[in-house]
C-alpha cells in the first residue's frame, strides 16, 4: 500500500509524467522485442521531432520519472530507458542525443545507452567509460 498511497500525495503533474514514462517503457520494451532496431528507429525518430520553444516541463523532472518507473518494466535495460526518455523530452521540445556505447571489460564487448541534452549526460550515467558508436537524435 505504501507504493500507491505515495504516487497519490504526488501532483498532477507528477503522475502525469509517471504513468506516461510506464507507458512509453513498456511500448519500447515490446518494440525491442518484436522489431529490428533500425525499424524503431526511424519510429523514434519521427516521434521526436522538436517543433518549438515549450519547456513547460523541468528536463530534471522527466528524466527522473522513467528510472523510477523502470523498476516495473521486466528487462527495462539503459536502452529502453534511453529511448523512452528521448520521446519524453522531445514532447516538451527539449533536443537531446542518445548515444549507445561500447567498453572492453575483462576481454567482454559490454555495450550501453545513454541520454545526453544540453551537452551533458542526463541519463544512464556509467562509472565505466563507453566509446560511442551510434548518436542518435544529434542535431
Amino acid at each position: 500500500m505504501g507504493i500507491i498511497h505515495s504516487f497519490l500525495k504526488l501532483s498532477f503533474e507528477d503522475k502525469f509524467i509517471l504513468v506516461k514514462s510506464f507507458f512509453l517503457l513498456w511500448v519500447i520494451r515490446i518494440m525491442l522485442w518484436i522489431l529490428p532496431f533500425s525499424v524503431i528507429q526511424k519510429i523514434v525518430g519521427k516521434l521526436t521531432a522538436v517543433s518549438g520553444e515549450s519547456h513547460n516541463i523541468p528536463l530534471e523532472k522527466l528524466t527522473w520519472a522513467v528510472p523510477v518507473m523502470s523498476r516495473y518494466v521486466p528487462k527495462a535495460t539503459c536502452l529502453t530507458r534511453a529511448l523512452a526518455a528521448q520521446i519524453l523530452l522531445a514532447g516538451q521540445n527539449y533536443n537531446s542525443n542518445l548515444k549507445i556505447g561500447v567498453s572492453k571489460n575483462n576481454g567482454e564487448l559490454e555495450a550501453h545507452a545513454w541520454l545526453e541534452a544540453d551537452d551533458k549526460i542526463v541519463l544512464g550515467e556509467s562509472e565505466v567509460e563507453y566509446t560511442p558508436i551510434l548518436n542518435i537524435g544529434e542535431k
